[in-house]
């Protein structure tokens, strides 16, 4: 007896039971890791004190020509510096200084393409390479963004495998600055190249100190998602007051992109907790040109991606579960219908003096063989789809086997039922 005798007739149902299961696993597999992904994102750019009202920091020295002249003395870059560490080394733990700046950095030979320079995908222009007169080489204006350690942890930023910045250790006056490259980067440098760069006007060479994971990302200037994987990231020393003479345009313009940053504060703290501790650093350093910016809550915005993942989540479920409904009924209907057309051959077979075990793996085989194609379908396609999620694969097959044991178990209680007549000979 071979299984081909029990399946003639009965292949197109086979087949089109096959690509519906397929479909219900694929559809779960997508659900699984759309899940997974989005909670990762959303982990991933914020950490567990997103909960703070966010205020914006910036000097009140707009006209261009008072900047400067504020700028050349070396005296007034201190005043700077020292209202900068005021803020940063508050003793209010429920108050952070988050200093980051997103700019041009000319970098020498670079080895990228133009995704990575500055205003590529930002709907401004990209200039290409050109001959930079402080390194006097050809350089190519390349997306970066400096930042502080407390800005760093708060959006629980991190380098790929052992790789890490000695943030206490970053020392501006050496000129050789570690760095940390956007996951795009890997391929093009490896960590320890140096680059050479034109540092606000200053040659400097940054050394690479590790990769940042995919889609890492930040809040930054509105962005809830600011994504640093075509970006440099340079980190800000802990300090620069006390900066040589020698650097003062460099240090100059350094103090106030340090100084242009966000406060973050605990929702719970009382009001004017903000102003105090201002009003506190300009008494103290001497810089009273700040100007206080109340952005939009970061809760806020916090709170609208965890609403917008868990509603679109919800939608996604609700439309999986009734695809689970559909394809487990027209699984079962036509399970129920090539059963039927076998029932008859399965008499034949069992008048033939055919036994009941013979019956039974012959039943068990065609079960076998359909959640055996089910399986290496949804495996090909599985692989082809860009959003690889193995623990999401692996529930799948868990599922598909229940499915086939189910199956198996309806399909011998079907067998039981068409044989339970036998003819006296079986006696």
């Amino acid at each position: 007896m071979g299984i081909v005798t029990f399946l003639r007739g009965t292949y197109g149902t086979l087949a089109a039971k096959i690509l519906v299961l397929v479909f219900l696993l694929v559809s779960a597999y997508n659900l699984m890791s759309f899940s997974q992904s989005t909670r990762d994102a959303v982990d991933r750019s914020f950490s567990d004190s997103a909960q703070v009202d966010m205020y914006g920091l910036t000097d009140q020295l707009a006209d261009p020509t008072t900047f400067d002249e504020y700028r050349q003395s070396m005296a007034n870059i201190d005043k700077v510096a020292r209202f900068y560490d005021a803020l940063q080394h508050d003793g209010n733990s429920e108050m952070q200084l988050l200093s980051a700046f997103d700019q041009a950095m000319p970098v020498a030979d670079f080895d990228g393409g133009e995704e990575f320079e500055h205003g590529y995908g930002t709907g401004g222009t990209t200039q290409g390479s050109y001959e930079d007169p402080i390194l006097q080489r050809p350089v190519v204006n390349v997306k970066s963004v400096q930042m502080s350690q407390a800005t760093f942890d708060f959006y629980n930023l991190n380098a790929d495998g052992d790789a890490a910045i000695d943030w206490s250790g970053v020392d501006y006056s050496s000129g050789r600055i570690p760095i940390l490259l956007g996951a795009n980067y890997e391929g093009l440098y490896a960590v320890g190249d140096q680059l050479t760069v034109d540092y606000y006007s200053k040659p400097t060479q940054m050394t690479v100190a590790g990769f940042l994971p995919a889609d890492a990302s930040m809040f930054y200037q509105g962005n809830i998602n600011f994504f640093l994987d075509d970006y440099l990231l340079v980190p800000y020393p802990d300090s620069i007051e006390g900066a040589p003479a020698a650097d003062k345009t460099f240090y100059g313009i350094l103090a106030f992109a340090m100084l242009n940053a966000n406060i973050a504060v605990a929702q719970d703290q009382p009001d004017g907790t903000v102003e105090r501790a201002l009003e506190s650093a300009a008494t103290s350093s001497g810089f009273d040109q700040y100007a206080l910016l109340n952005v939009p809550t970061y809760l806020t915005q916090f709170a609208a991606v965890r609403a917008l993942v868990q509603e679109n989540f919800g939608l996604v479920l609700t439309i999986e579960l009734l695809i689970t409904c559909a394809a487990l009924m027209m699984s079962a209907v036509l399970t129920l219908s090539a059963d039927r057309r076998r029932e008859r051959r399965v008499r034949v077979f069992w008048e033939l003096g055919t036994g009941r075990r013979a019956l039974n793996r012959t039943v068990l085989a065609i079960s076998a063989l359909e959640y055996v194609g089910v399986v290496a379908v949804f495996l090909v396609i599985t692989q082809a789809l860009p959003n690889e999620d193995s623990s999401a694969r692996s529930l799948c097959l868990v599922a598909a086997v229940s499915l086939f044991v189910l199956d198996a178990v309806l399909r011998q209680g079907r067998l039981q039922r068409t044989i339970r007549h036998r003819p006296r000979s079986e006696s």
